[in-house]
Parts: C-alpha cells; structure tokens; sequence
C-alpha cells in the first residue's frame, strides 16, 4: 500500500516520468538538491508531528480510565479522570494550537522560517516530553500537569500548520509549491495513524507487569516529541538565515485589502469545514457503538480508529493524485457539495430505518473518505496557492486557525444539538454547514491558483545568509 501511494505521489506530481524514473536524479545530491531533500523531511516531519500529538491523547486518556486495560463496570480506573479534566483536556490542544498559528505564523513571515520552526518545534518538544514525564502524584496532580503541557504543546503543534506548508513551498513557483505543501500534507496520514498502531503494540505487553497503565501513557505522550526533535535538529542544521528587511514590505503586504478578502475564502471554508469534520469525528463513536456493540475493548477501540485512519490515508493520497487534475479550488467546492448530499442522505436513512447499522456505517465510511480527499486536502492548499510567499505564513495560520475554531464549535455544538432534536438533527445541521462551505468556496475563493500564478516564481521577503544581508542591502 505504501508503496503504491508513493508511486501515486511522484508520479501525480512529476517526480517520475512514464518509465518510473526521476527526471531530478542527477540534481539529487547537489547543494541546492540536498537543500530540497531536508526541506522536504522538515515538512514532512512537522506534518507527522501534528497530527500524532492531536490523536494520541484520545487512546492515552483511555488506557489512563482503564485498570489494566480492562474497562469492565465496576473496576476502579488506574487515573480516575476529575470532571473538569473530562471538559477541556482534549480541546486545550485546540486552545494552545489557536495561539500557535496567530503567532507562528507570523514569526515566520517576520523573523525567517527557520526560526520559526525552531520556537515552535522547542514548544511541541517540551509540550510531549512534560506530558510523560512530569506528571506524577495524585490522579488530580497528573491530570493537571498533562492538560497544562497539552496547551504548551498545541502551541507548538499550530505553529507547525503554516511554517510546514511555508516551508515545503518556500522560493517556489506557485505550482511547485502547492505540490510540495501536497506531499508533505499527505503524512498527516500516517501521522495520525501512528498512536493507534503504537497504542496496539503497548496493549499487547504482558499485563502483570508493574505500573503497566503509567507506562502505556507515557510512551504514547512523549513519542511525539521524536518526529519534532527531527525537525527541530534539521531546522538547526540549516543556514542561520533572516529575512531581509525591504522597506517594511511585509506591513505593507499585511495591509494589502485583496488579502484579507481571499482570507474570507480560505479561512471561512477552512472553518466550516472543520465544524462538520469535526463533529463527524465525535459522533462516529455512536455509530460505531451500534454496529458493534457499546462494549468496545481498548483493543477493539485502536483497531477501529486505525481503520478509519487507514480509510483517510487512501482519501488523501487519491486526493493529492486528482489535484493537478481538477486544483485545489474545485477539489474544494466539490468535496463539500458531495458530503452535503452524504450527510442528508445519512440523516434520511437513520430516521427511516435506524436499525439498518451496516448502511450507517457504509455511509459514515464514505464521508470519511469524501472529506478526507476533497476539503481536507484542499483547505491546506488554498492558503498556499492565494498567498504571495511574503505573507503566506501569516495568512496560512490565520486561515488554520480560524479552521480550529471551526473544530471546538463543532465539538461543543453537535453533542448539545444530538441530546436535544437527536441524530437526524445533528446530520443535517451537517449537510448545511459543508452546502455553505460549497458556496463560499465557489464564490470567495480566486478563480485561479493564485494572484501570482501567472508568475514564474511567487514574489516574496527573501532570506538571506546575515553575511550576505548587508552586501544585498547596499546593492
């Protein structure tokens, strides 16, 4: 599988010609192609990254409420989780990421990309390591102290959203760029596939072993500072670079109206995309639960997540691969006009014959793979595409952030409507959210790939070597 979706990949994207080799081999291990290469690992690292540490707290929070990983009523769970921890512990993550990419972003536009990865990948490092670490004492103690570092670690995480996709496009033309931000999007796939498949692993260890709950936990916390600690030692290995300061041309940039206008685009259907993304997620547990029972193992609950993983990997890849086909706008509009029609579809079903478990699941599997191939691609596209490289950072992590408002209402809202008007209702407030992001993506979003793509490369605030910076300057 991985091998064909690597095939997919380069071959969509023209690192392989029609006899499967590179046309860029020769240019592989040149400064400027070595250069690439760790670009490309950064990206793709800072990708990995951000999803790993979004998905693992949902598997370690539940091993933390079992004892011994078992989950049986009446047994006593090894870190009895207090109210308010139920309330916030996932969503401060959302918190701390919001901050990460108002700040990140533009740091990076500001102080040079470089730089920026190193604050924000510091921040994710720190984030995990604390999480696994220092959390010790009582149940309240640890669950205090993992909520805390969680928020430190969600502001490395969102700093990661706009300095990746800056980073995989940086000194680009605008089509290279959306096809390198593509690729190095793609392993938030495996990113978030990774707790499970560890989670699995960790399951399987004897259960007579002492302090077995306190380790599983651990390890799922603080793994994800590996894939930062990569990012962070290649950001450092990288030439000190600064941008150029041109006559404070990035405030001018920041003051350009038609910006802020393409932002109503790109972040508005970021964000509604995200409400119904999201609130997918939370209810999928529900549809599980009546297809195979309430009573779910640890086991059982990783096996499943890592299938709907798996499902959007594949979403993703084929996504990627339809891209410079049809472009990140129409994959867009497309995509959310087609989980419209799903999602109203699934609410006609389940209130006409909710008992039919096999159809709900057939369908919530198909909106998985629409949403993960069509907007979830797109979203992380567009601001790469609509942004000149002088501001793109910036308005790459205002449009990711307003995404990640868009998830906290979707959490916050879809419970609250499903226990007042029930599922159907919850299904079709779904249906109606992707039909407004179908319309606002057709209608805000530029028509062409970008103001520059006629360009050959993207204007931008280039970075410069400090002991060139004063020669270029007085140039």
């Amino acid at each position: 599988f991985i091998a064909a979706v690597r095939h997919v990949l380069a071959r969509g994207y023209g690192v392989l010609d029609d006899r499967g080799t590179s046309d860029d081999l020769d240019d592989t291990f040149t400064p400027s192609g070595i250069a690439c290469a760790r670009g490309s690992v950064v990206a793709a690292s800072s990708n990995f990254a951000i999803q790993y540490n979004y998905a693992c707290a949902s598997i370690a929070t539940a091993i933390m409420v079992s004892h011994n990983d078992l989950t049986d009523k009446g047994l006593t769970p090894d870190y009895p989780e207090p109210h308010w921890a139920e309330q916030c512990l996932l969503s401060v993550v959302f918190v701390g990421s919001v901050v990460g990419m108002l700040t990140m972003g533009f740091l990076g536009d500001l102080l040079g990309i470089k730089r920026g990865l190193v604050l924000t990948n510091t921040l994710t490092v720190l984030g995990a390591l604390c999480s696994a670490l220092l959390s010790w004492g009582s149940s309240e103690n640890v669950w205090r102290i993992i909520t805390a570092s969680r928020f430190v670690l969600g502001v490395g995480v969102g700093g990661n959203y706009p300095l990746s996709a800056a980073k995989a496009s940086q000194g680009m033309s605008v089509e290279q760029a959306t096809k390198k931000a593509g690729v190095a999007f793609f392993w938030q796939g495996p990113g978030g596939l990774a707790p499970y498949v560890v989670g699995l692993g960790l399951l399987a260890l004897p259960r007579t072993l002492p302090a077995l709950t306190s380790l599983q936990f651990r390890v799922l916390l603080g793994a994800g500072a590996f894939p930062a600690l990569i990012v962070l030692v290649a950001s450092l290995c990288e030439p000190d670079v600064v941008a150029a300061k041109r006559d404070g041309r990035l405030q001018d940039a920041l003051r350009n109206p038609a910006h802020w206008r393409t932002l109503v685009g790109t972040a508005g259907t970021w964000f509604l995309f995200d409400v119904a993304f999201y609130g997918t997620i939370i209810f999928s547990p529900t549809i599980l639960g009546s297809v195979f029972g309430a009573q779910q193992s640890l086991q059982d609950l990783a096996q499943r997540a890592a299938m709907m993983c798996v499902l959007g990997m594949v979403g993703t890849a084929l996504g990627l691969a339809a891209l410079p086909v049809i472009g990140s706008k129409a994959l867009n509009t497309l995509g959310l006009a087609l989980a419209s029609l799903l999602f109203g579809a699934f609410a006609f079903v389940y209130r006409q014959h909710p008992e039919q478990s096999l159809v709900l699941l057939s369908f919530l599997c198909l909106l998985f793979f629409v949403l993960y191939m069509g907007p979830n691609v797109a979203t992380f596209l567009l601001p790469v595409e609509a942004f000149p490289e002088d501001v793109r950072s910036t308005f790459h992590g205002l449009s990711a952030a307003a995404a990640k408002l868009g998830a906290m209402a979707g959490a916050l809202l879809f419970p609250v409507i499903n226990d007042n008007f029930g599922i159907p209702a919850v299904m079709l407030t779904q249906a109606t959210i992707c039909a407004a992001g179908a319309l606002l993506s057709q209608l805000a979003v530029p028509g062409e790939a970008a103001p520059f793509a006629n360009s050959k490369t993207v204007p931008h605030v280039a970075e410069v070597a400090p002991e060139q910076e004063t020669a270029q300057l007085r140039v």
